[in-house]
């Protein structure tokens, strides 16, 4: 009974938060036009194929085998479109799961009731891994407290549903907005893992999901071969981005990215080798498909794909000769057997080179000299050179700025090693030690060298993160999935763990050298392999392993249950406060002083100010000026700046009160100086910038927080009218003087 009313107020609970991510992420997706068609459309088709499999189950490994193909798609970064696009689809994924697992419960236990039976889903999960991940999902929930909370939950009143989560998903690394939607994709990841693994035939399901997203990840190096020699254009897609000139991106974000993706994906070509499918030419194409990946490879220019690639394909190469007609065979190490998977890595690679050098690059000559079709080869003689340089640094073991930055991930990790700085905030943490002359952060960091945006390393982000007590838990998980896939396979000969283990250990292999958490889609891999772990029973462990697991477990949630204290010991990182001797714990001591008006951004800077929305809120500190009858005056002064286009036919006015007076209506009519930024500079456009200065005497009451309320006439999206990214309703910029 127990055990039911818990799985009840588990099902509550996932029900309640994918609802709440359907109605935020709708809410706020329809705010890219001209794409606002194409979004509609995409997603009318996506919950079309959401109810064709609700209530026809047997369509539900097309839809996955689709969903996984489609990934290539979604290589960037979290506040980029496509990311919002990819968390929507899994929200709307997960939440077709959810009702279709719903459903067959409801079923059986209706047919319980008469004495039926029901088949259907309702896998079994392992217990002791999903226990495991809330674990960590647990620790990285409550070190929100660590961020300025009360600000957050400010600023959302002021801007209001939905602009408040539209700004939240677009909030950049260096702000305290994006832990907390990281946060929530990080639950919705786990709860689309746990729907899948829920069905009774999830092995099937996985199997074909990891095959779509093989797949696509295929196609991707393909497409993305044919956009490095001109054949095709891909940087409509990118928006034109090409963070690392001259080498391959296909549709990612940069090169690195590409890098992580295929490694990850690449090992679930053993399920081609390892399906009833057989035949030379099956075999070939399998090998056709691993030659393309690593050609794709070699052109992206990464030196942590060249490096972990030929140990990854050893792996492959070593499974696929000891797995006969459906079963593992007995290890037997002869050196017939070792000569077969020692010749097969180095002629696979060497087929590859051949490929580039003697077939690729000419035929790209060919084609530029007969047709004048260039891409973003610049040509096989800089390629050559590329990728020399490349081949030569890692023969020099120079690990580039790699040190620089996993330095800096230790230094900020070091400011509290037990329980991390909270959930990705490396970046937002970065910036406010590196302003603290005392910090090791800002001891470590040279003048000259700039602040990462990630530790380029997955375990010290997960450091910077949770601390030792987030490592230690993510080491659990992986080694506890690991251990349980390879006690599967030794006593069921279950050869499906194959690939996905081996998967697990390339996404660390490269996260040696990346941040894995950085690409939401590339983050997801990572637990749709340990959704598909948590299908396989404990009960393939050894009951002296089983009573150790239970062990570790246990300490695991006291671990978290201690985190969440002393998270609340440290509220907005206050002890942080304290030992640098600052009035809050942030970037500007006056960041408080401001809500309803937008964190200060290092791309889009329309001057010195504080830009606000369309309401918004100015805390006034206390003055010790001269006693008047009412009490301490409270003195203020500030700045109000407006760029809005068309003052001049519609003025913008500015009303601001206290207590319910109004005490000031500001009114801007395109009077002032024309203002130009470094975006309007490269656009070549100009907006009239106004400013006024206004002074306000408030009178004090001891112990009672006094504040000036701003209401805007009318705001302005800067994207409309300066052509750039910045989707953000502004109002008004104010500083205080």
């Amino acid at each position: 009974m127990r055990l039911i009313r818990g799985n009840k107020i588990l099902q509550g609970l996932i029900f309640a938060f994918l609802a709440f991510n359907l109605v935020i992420r709708f809410g706020t997706i329809f705010r890219y036009p001209p794409y606002n068609g194409v979004i509609a459309g995409l997603f009318g088709g996506v919950i079309l194929a959401c109810l064709v499999v609700i209530f026809s189950p047997r369509y539900l490994r097309y839809l996955l085998f689709i969903f996984g193909s489609s990934l290539f798609l979604f290589g960037f970064g979290s506040i980029d479109i496509q990311s919002r696009i990819f968390e929507l689809l899994v929200t709307c994924l997960a939440a077709a799961l959810f009702i279709m697992n719903w459903r067959a419960k409801k079923g059986r236990s209706e047919s319980s009731e008469i004495g039926g039976q029901q088949k259907g889903t309702g896998g079994r999960l392992n217990r002791p891994l999903l226990l495991l991940i809330l674990c960590y999902v647990g620790l990285s929930l409550f070190s929100i407290l660590l961020l300025p909370v009360r600000q957050i939950l400010r600023d959302f009143w002021f801007f209001g549903f939905p602009d408040c989560f539209f700004y939240l998903f677009i909030g950049p690394p260096y702000g305290f907005y994006f832990p907390v939607a990281a946060v929530i994709e990080l639950a919705l990841f786990v709860v689309l893992a746990v729907e899948l693994s829920s069905f009774s035939s999830s092995v099937e399901i996985y199997s074909s999901l990891f095959t779509g997203i093989f797949s696509g990840g295929v196609f991707s190096a393909f497409i993305g071969l044919l956009d490095f020699y001109g054949v095709i254009s891909l940087a409509w897609y990118r928006f034109g981005e090409t963070i690392s000139p001259g080498v391959l991106h296909s549709t990612f974000q940069n090169r690195n990215c590409f890098g992580e993706f295929v490694l990850t994906v690449i090992p679930f070509v053993m399920i081609g080798f390892l399906s009833k499918i057989k035949g030379v030419w099956w075999k070939i194409l399998l090998f056709g498909c691993l030659v393309i990946c690593e050609v794709a490879l070699i052109l992206a220019g990464g030196r942590a794909g060249w490096v972990t690639y030929p140990l990854i394909l050893f792996i492959c190469w070593l499974f696929s000769y000891f797995s006969k007609e459906g079963r593992l065979q007995v290890f037997r190490f002869k050196w017939r057997d070792l000569l077969k998977v020692t010749i097969s890595v180095p002629i696979t690679l060497m087929i590859s080179l051949l490929l580039v050098f003697c077939v690729l690059m000419p035929l790209g000559e060919q084609l530029e000299d007969k047709s004048g079709i260039s891409g973003i080869s610049r040509g096989s003689g800089q390629t050559s050179q590329y990728l020399a340089s490349r081949l030569k640094t890692i023969a020099e073991l120079d690990t580039g700025s790699r040190d620089r930055t996993w330095g800096q991930g230790i230094s900020a990790g070091r400011e509290s090693p037990m329980f991390g700085l909270g959930y990705e905030t490396f970046f937002f943490q970065a910036h406010i030690l590196d302003s603290l002359s005392d910090s090791y952060f800002s001891k470590f960091r040279s003048e000259r060298e700039r602040i990462f945006e990630s530790p380029h390393n997955v375990f010290l982000s997960i450091f910077v993160s949770g601390g030792i007590v987030g490592v230690w838990l993510w080491l659990l998980i992986i080694g506890y999935a690991l251990m349980n896939m390879i006690f599967d396979i030794m006593k069921n000969g279950k050869l499906m763990n194959i690939p996905v283990l081996i998967s697990i250990i390339s996404f660390h292999m490269y996260g040696m050298v990346q941040s894995m958490q950085y690409i939401p889609m590339i983050w997801l891999l990572i637990f749709l392999c340990l959704g598909y772990a948590m299908t396989i029973d404990d009960a393939v462990l050894p009951n002296r392993l089983r009573r150790l697991a239970g062990v570790l477990t246990t300490a695991s949630v006291a671990l978290v249950i201690i985190g969440l204290f002393v998270y609340l010991g440290n509220f907005e990182s206050k002890d942080l406060a304290e030992k640098y001797g600052l009035r809050i714990y942030a970037l500007g001591q006056d960041q408080d002083r401001f809500a309803g008006f937008y964190q200060p951004s290092q791309r889009w800077t329309y001057g010195d100010y504080r830009w606000s929305g369309e309401r918004g809120a100015i805390y006034v500190p206390e003055n010790r000026g001269q006693e008047t009858e009412g009490g301490r005056p409270r003195l203020v002064v500030l700045e109000f700046h407006c760029m809005t286009p068309g003052t001049e036919d519609d003025p913008v006015v500015v009303t601001v009160s206290h207590e319910g007076r109004v005490l000031d209506k500001i009114v801007f009519k395109g009077m002032g100086g024309e203002t130009q930024s470094a975006q309007q500079k490269a656009k070549g456009k100009k907006l009239r910038g106004e400013s006024i200065v206004r002074r306000y005497d408030i009178p004090d009451v001891p112990g009672k927080e006094e504040r000036l309320l701003m209401k805007v006439s009318r705001t302005w999206i800067p994207h409309n009218h300066l052509g750039n990214f910045d989707r953000r309703e502004l109002g008004v910029g104010v500083k205080i003087l």
